[in-house]
């Protein structure tokens, strides 16, 4: 018997593999008359396609129907997500003290999340980090935390999330939302159609750094047991 997880990694592919007939929402508004017969997608209703879908396929047309009411609100998916499903949250950050773009941002959502295990809101259990550390020689390297070595590369914890088969996830508070399946990221480019719409970036690659994704409980058990947070269930 299919599972959530099933459904929504099909569903993630499918989409990834076949749009032919979207646009970006930003470029359909530009240029309305000429994408007229396309239908607009962009990075949430990528999420919000497959999310839903996975819960319809289950039989739970009720909870699709809620997702889709949390509309552009990426954050509050994930809390909805994480509070009546008992999905976990992992916070994601490829250096805690030396972030490439030099942006305190990273290295804030890094202490909330050691200590308080949030990400706007979002509870979480895991914490994947430090699988990319800035080079010494980097100019934003020695932008903050100057009295700080070198951050020490951990590939156990990213390396577990390639069996993670689902997730969700939100950068910078949710401006930006994307899924996620064996280690890669999956997102739309909302200016963009055809072989640009869609993109698949390995997760310590991607350019938005820090964020968080959220996984169905099923595939809990697939994230480094190292990775957990003490003060997360």
């Amino acid at each position: 018997m299919k599972t959530f997880t099933d459904y929504a990694q099909e569903k993630l592919i499918d989409l990834f593999n076949n749009h032919d007939h979207e646009v970006g929402s930003e470029l359909k508004k530009l240029e309305p008359e000429k994408y007229k017969d396309y239908k607009s997608t962009d990075c949430i209703t990528y999420a919000l396609n497959v999310i839903s879908h996975a819960f319809r396929s289950i039989g739970d047309e009720g909870s699709a129907k809620r997702v889709w009411s949390l509309g552009k609100k990426g954050s509050e998916l994930a809390q909805y997500l994480v509070s009546q499903h008992g999905w976990r949250g992992i916070y994601i950050n490829p250096d805690l003290k030396h972030p490439l773009d030099a942006d305190a941002e990273h290295v804030y959502t890094g202490i909330l999340a050691e200590q308080k295990c949030l990400y706007y809101g979002i509870p979480l259990s895991y914490k994947v980090a430090n699988y990319f550390p800035t080079p010494a020689n980097h100019p934003a390297f020695k932008k903050l935390n100057k009295a700080s070595g070198s951050t020490q590369l951990n590939t156990i914890d990213i390396a577990s999330l390639k069996s993670v088969r689902f997730g969700f996830g939100i950068s910078r508070g949710g401006r930006h939302t994307w899924v996620f399946s064996k280690g890669k990221v999956y997102e739309v480019h909302w200016e963009s159609v055809g072989k640009g719409l869609y993109d698949a970036t390995p997760l310590n690659e991607f350019g938005w750094l820090s964020g968080a994704m959220v996984i169905p409980i099923d595939q809990a058990a697939m994230v480094a047991a190292s990775a957990k947070l003490k003060c997360g269930n």
